[in-house]
């Protein structure tokens, strides 16, 4: 008989955390969109989630929105990477210890400071409108919350990137110039391939983050904002409460944060050198 190393019995803990507060909820979420008014078996929750404007509005919402600040928060922090990958250890040290700060902050806390920088009476926007002369930023708007969420997205695109750049082979770069490639092509051939994976990794994990967008976005906007997290918490508030139809919501969400990071994951492995 195989005996069990003592390694294994480390894990379980972790099988157990795993068990009760990931898989056990998720069950019971799963079985709860299959349970009907009276209790019977039935799919209508999943068929209302792709039939009726009120769920497939904030499902495509949330898809384009997701898009973009995933687009603003990969492009601004890899160009803040590269910026701090050149900088001396101790001041890139010092400006990613500050990017840093953003991923420990709470969302109300977020959205209470930009409230008071950005807000209709904030800091910025009486600057603007006073002694610029110009039109005061709508924070509570689409704009706003891409705005918003960049402050969580540049810096955790930066921190990925940062660490991207540092580790590439520079002698690569090297021996493709002194064989007569241009800059664009050492960029083309060489560069963008070796960044293509670390560049992937922090981009899934913006997406899903963007995907499940909820708290900064209720604390600012309310329900003005037709996003697909704020539709499943509406359905489970004390006005409208409707948990089978919520966690059919949810388990779609679930569904659609899976196969997002599925696709990136395939892609990146079939990026990464050692693949090919």
């Amino acid at each position: 008989m195989r005996k069990v190393s003592h390694e294994h019995l480390l894990l379980i803990p972790l099988v157990l955390f795993v068990g009760l507060f990931v898989f056990y909820p998720l069950s019971c979420v799963v079985a709860q969109s299959f349970v009907g008014s009276r209790g019977e078996l039935t799919f209508q929750h999943y068929l209302n989630a792709f039939t009726q404007s009120r769920f497939v509005t904030p499902l495509k919402n949330t898809l384009w929105f997701a898009g973009i600040c995933t687009l603003i928060g990969a492009v601004g922090g890899t160009f803040v990477g590269l910026l701090a990958s050149r900088m001396s250890p101790s001041l890139r040290n010092f400006l990613l210890s500050l990017y840093s700060i953003p991923m420990t902050l709470s969302s109300l806390v977020v959205a209470f400071s930009f409230i008071v920088l950005f807000g209709r009476h904030g800091v910025f926007n009486i600057l603007l409108s006073r002694y610029l002369g110009l039109p005061k930023f709508n924070l509570y708007s689409w704009q706003g919350l891409i705005v918003t969420y960049s402050f969580y997205n540049i810096p955790l695109m930066t921190l990925t990137m940062a660490a991207v750049f540092l580790n590439l082979d520079k002698s690569v770069i090297e021996a493709a110039r002194n064989l007569g490639a241009k800059p664009w092509q050492a960029w083309v051939y060489i560069i963008v391939p070796a960044l293509a994976p670390g560049f992937l990794a922090g981009v899934s994990i913006v997406f899903a983050g963007m995907l499940a967008a909820f708290g900064t976005a209720l604390a600012l906007t309310g329900m003005a904002m037709n996003l697909f997290p704020l539709q499943i918490y509406s359905l489970v508030s004390e006005g409208e409460l409707n948990l089978p139809q919520a966690s059919a919501l949810a388990v779609m969400l679930v569904m659609v944060i899976a196969f997002s990071l599925f696709v990136l994951n395939k892609v990146e492995r079939w990026l990464k050198p050692e693949a090919k």
